[in-house]
This record gives C-alpha cells, structure tokens and sequence, in this order.
C-alpha cells in the first residue's frame, strides 16, 4: 500500500471518526471515488449510509456496518485511522489533498490510455476527459447536448415536487425547490417572523426544518406557536393566565406538535459557518434564518455593505451547494412610510437582490393602521414563476396569517363586514376564534 496515497484518506475517516459532526459537510464534497483504497471507501460508504439514515457515527455503529471481508480485520483498521489522525479540526486541509489526489490517479490511468491509443480519434477523446478534469479542479461542472437531453428526460419523467407554504396563491406560483435561497424582506412590525415560523411549521410536515433565530429566544417562539395551533391569546400565556380549556386545547394538539420534523435553534452570535455546520450535522432540508443583518460577519473591520453581501453570498453557497432551501428574513432600510417597497429596500446590500431566488416583501397595506391594516405579501423576485401579490390578514393575538377574501386592493368605501370561514391559512384550526378580515365580501354579494 501507497501510505503517501493512504495518509489524506485515512485522515479524512479519523476526522470524522473523531468529530462526527462534520459529517454533514463533508458528504457534501467528498464522494466514494475519492477514496483509491478499496478498504477507506467501504469505511466511506458505511459512515455515508449511518448519516442518511440518522444513525450516531463512532468505531462501534460504523464496524457494524462493514461487511466482512477475508484478510482484512476493520477494527484495528478504524483503531489506525483514528490513531495516525493528530485533530480532526485540520480536515479542510486533508480534503483538498484526497481529491488532489484521486484526480491525479484518474489522470495517470487516462495517460496509460493515451499512450496505447489505436488511432487520432481516441486520443483527441481521451485528451478532451483529460482537460475535463482539469476544469473539475476549479470546480467547473458542465453538460453537453447529449447530457442535457437526457437529464432532461430523467428529471421531467416523473411529476415534479416543489416546496409549499400553506398559501394557495403561493403554492400555486413559487416553483422553489430544495436548494434554493429564498428572502422574506419586512418592516419591524409587519410580522416576518411570524410568517416565517407559520412557513416553517408547514414545510415541516415533510421536510426536516431548523428555525436560527438570531433574535429572539426560543421559548417566546414556542409560545407563539402554541398561540397559533391551539388558539390561545399570545398575551395569556405570557401573563401565566392560561385555562383548563386553553390546557385542553394544548393537550388535543400535542399528537401533531411532536410529528412536525421542526426544531428551533437560538442563534444568537453565530456565523454563517456556523449555522452551515450546524444545518449540515443535523441533515436540515429546509432552514430559516431570522434574520440576515444579525448573523456575524467573519470580519467585523470590514464595511457593513461588504459584512452583508458576503453573508449573503454564503446563504446562497449553502442553499445551491448543499441543496439546503435557505429562507432568510430580512430588514428593509428606512424609507417613506406610504411607499410600496421594492427589493432595492433590502436593508444594507443589493448584493441578496442579487443572490436570492425568490424574494417576498410584506408589510402594511395602510400603515397609518398598524393594528388594523391588511398585510401585503409581495413577490419581488421569481426566477422560475410570475411576479405578483397576495392580502394577507394578520391576527397578532393569535399570530395568524390567512388569505383576505378580497384579494386586490382595499375599495375606498369598506363593505359591511361579514365572517366566513378562512379561505387558506398557515395552519388548520379546530377551535379558537377565527381572525377577522376588515375586507370580507358584505351579505348578499
């Protein structure tokens, strides 16, 4: 054995022997056909198999999943990998030097091809994998026609499934797919946060989903997620007056609150690596940040337009790179109380106008009337659907969005009001008491 060849790939499995929390993000660069030892790759494939499944990583789960295999004893094999690994900290240095390395395996085996190549035409294909490699070092990745054609046929063969919200109009017009970036934008008062955690209680129902809330602590989330599924006044609960009805209530929504794959992380004073980390050990699908101009920068001496942009740089790296949906919220600037805003209002960087697949802006309908006013959730930016907007009606005792009835603007004479059921919402209520919407079609329309 080549121990100049074996070194980084036995480094890389002791790292994450190690430290199995990198897991996560070595997967997303490191395959099977970077390990030239049969024996590193089957340990590879074993730790690879162990995270898919949501299983712990140590010596003992991985030895279990290796099959066995005459001549080769696996635990002094992982005992070795583990003992000649000094720290798992240094594994971005070692992964570097494992796919160096399988690439310059793959060019020396196309070489020894090149040079008993029978004929001009074999050669120019062989040279032309060659120069695919080399741009495989700068990670380029490309298609040809051929290629395109079939992936095409692959992925449009079978019904696509895009990512939902809860919202009919959304639903209906959002293409987002996992690995995407998106950024809700929002006044302080608008209720993004919200809005956010209603999405993020809805996309739970099938994906793995983690809340950073960067702001605010987790347990004031919790409570406004029980106020919107149980259908108990936020204030109630924060003044400790809750009922043996509200009790009850709580009691009857227990069943579903534990199925939700959603978990709220406090995460104050982390970076985007951090939270890259974080998402990826604990195999998130979907993560919302709350918000953007909060995470901490890498270099606090930078200028803040700069701290933003490459934060936002980074959520679109760990979205696309790492097919994780990003949805991030974020601030807008200050601007005149009664104009419609745009995307250019992103607070600090035009650099998420940029990055983001889709954008959503909400905020108030009539601003004069903050406990009152419809919300406006407006879709600014959307890469793969038509542009447009939906009224939402808020209800902050209950932190509930849904659908208005009337959904365009508000008329200049208010029709006599109405209740009806809700039309769409963000969760489905079995009692508590419905939200008014200012706009409802008046009796006899």
């Amino acid at each position: 054995m080549n121990t100049d060849t074996y070194s980084p790939q036995a480094a890389v499995l002791g790292s994450l022997l190690i430290s199995p929390e990198l897991t996560g993000e070595v997967l997303s660069k490191v395959g099977p056909q970077d390990f030239l030892d049969p024996a590193c790759r089957r340990v590879f494939e074993a730790i690879r198999a162990l995270f898919n499944a949501g299983k712990p990583i140590d010596p003992v789960t991985v030895r279990d999943k290796l099959p066995p295999q005459e001549g080769q004893d696996w635990d002094r094999t992982l005992m070795y990998f583990m003992d000649m690994t000094p720290t798992a900290s240094n594994i971005w240095e070692y992964v570097p030097l494992l796919k160096a390395q399988a690439r310059l395996s793959a060019v020396k085996l196309l070489g020894q091809s090149l040079a008993g190549a029978p004929d001009e035409e074999t050669a120019g294909k062989l040279i032309d994998r060659l120069n695919g490699l080399r741009g495989q070092r700068q990670g380029a990745e490309r298609m040809d026609m051929e290629q395109l054609l079939l992936d095409f046929y692959d992925r449009h063969t079978h019904p696509r499934t895009y990512l939902t919200w809860g919202l009919e109009k959304l639903d209906r017009n959002l293409y987002a797919e996992l690995g995407d970036m998106v950024v809700i934008g929002g006044d302080p008062s608008a209720g993004k946060t919200a809005l956010g955690v209603g999405f993020a209680w809805h996309l739970a129902q099938t994906y793995r989903v983690g809340v950073y809330s960067l702001e605010t602590n987790r347990h004031k989330l919790a409570d406004r997620l029980i106020a919107n599924l149980a259908g108990i006044e936020l204030g109630s609960i924060k003044r400790g007056e809750l009922t043996e009805d509200d009790w009850t209530r709580v009691t009857q929504r227990a069943p579903e609150l534990r199925k939700r794959k959603l978990e709220l992380i406090e995460a104050a004073g982390m970076t985007m690596a951090d939270i890259r980390a974080d998402a990826l050990a604990h195999r998130y699908q979907v993560i919302f940040i709350d918000y953007l101009q909060i995470v901490a920068p890498d270099n606090r001496r930078d200028s803040r337009t700069n701290q933003v942009g490459q934060i936002s740089r980074d959520i679109q790296a760990l979205a696309h790179g790492c097919g994780i949906t990003v949805v991030a919220l974020s601030q807008f600037s200050r601007r005149e109380e009664d104009a419609e805003p745009t995307m250019s209002d992103l607070r600090e960087s035009g650099q998420i106008e940029q990055d983001a697949d889709i954008i959503m802006l909400l905020y108030l309908e009539e601003p004069q009337r903050p406990g009152k006013s419809r919300r406006v959730l407006k879709i600014g930016k959307n890469k793969d659907g038509e542009r447009g907007r939906t009224y939402l009606v808020f209800d902050g005792a209950y932190q509930r969005f849904r659908e208005s009835q009337l959904d365009c603007p508000a008329p200049a004479d208010k029709p006599k009001r109405r209740r009806k059921p809700p039309q769409t919402s963000l969760f489905d209520w079995d009692d508590g008491p419905p939200t008014e919407d200012p706009f409802e079609q008046p009796t006899g329309a």
